[in-house]
């Protein structure tokens, strides 16, 4: 199992998982537009872009990160927009190894934090979150 950084190299891949995360939200199937989206979003560096592949060179989960900073630290952040999990490898503790990795990744890189949010609805992700050490805002 490894988590790798994204180039246009899995633009394919990416805009797989992407779409079938946007269903999974109740939005339209729209592969090409996702593409483009992720596409874009590499080449104008506007986010980063995860992977995790099994040892069989599938694509499990995904993630995708956008830079931030906070004023008040003066340091930068990573905003977590998006993190899937194909269906048929969930429970199996692949979203944990993804955020554990993003973790470590971000934390080398001078990041305070990662911040995220999620559906009120998505409570598997939520336990995840909160397992992890991530903190429900109450306001």
């Amino acid at each position: 199992m490894q988590v790798i950084e994204c180039s246009e190299a899995q633009l394919d891949i990416l805009a797989g998982l992407f779409n079938d995360y946007r269903i999974f939200y109740e939005y339209e199937d729209d592969l090409p537009a996702c593409r483009h989206f992720l596409e874009e979003n590499l080449r104008l560096r506007r986010s980063s872009m995860f992977l995790l592949i099994d040892d069989a060179g599938n694509a499990l989960a995904f993630a995708q990160c956008y830079p931030a900073t906070c004023s008040l630290s003066m340091r930068p952040y990573q905003y977590l927009s998006d993190l899937y999990v194909i269906h048929t490898a969930r429970q199996q503790g692949h979203g944990r190894k993804l955020m554990q990795y993003l973790r470590d990744h971000f934390s080398a890189r001078g990041a305070q934090r990662i911040t995220l949010d999620t559906a009120t609805t998505n409570v598997t992700a939520q336990r995840l979150y909160e397992a992890l050490g991530y903190e429900r805002e109450q306001v």
